[in-house]
């Protein structure tokens, strides 16, 4: 059983690091607001369309940052999605 239990801990200790050796592409992804749309569905879409997995309130926080946002989103409004995924 310790065996069966080593080999596995060794298998997933491998996994991760080959992924994290992945290089990892950084783009930024241009979108204007909508009636009706909002930071959170805005990002979200785009970071499931892209692949990217972080968690989104720290992609809204930067989006937020280089976007310039101040406040609620206004209908015409550019928005600067940063995206980061692992090839």
């Amino acid at each position: 059983m310790k065996k069966v239990l080593f080999i596995l801990l060794a298998a997933c200790c491998i996994l991760a690091a080959y992924d994290y050796s992945r290089p990892e592409e950084k783009f930024v992804v241009k979108t204007t607001a909508g009636e009706g749309d909002t930071l959170w569905h805005l990002v979200g879409s785009v970071m499931e369309r892209e692949g990217d997995r972080r968690d989104i309130h720290e992609v809204i926080f930067y989006t937020r940052q280089i976007s310039n946002i101040k406040g609620d989103l206004q209908v015409g409004d550019v928005v600067l999605i940063p995206i980061e995924v692992r090839k």
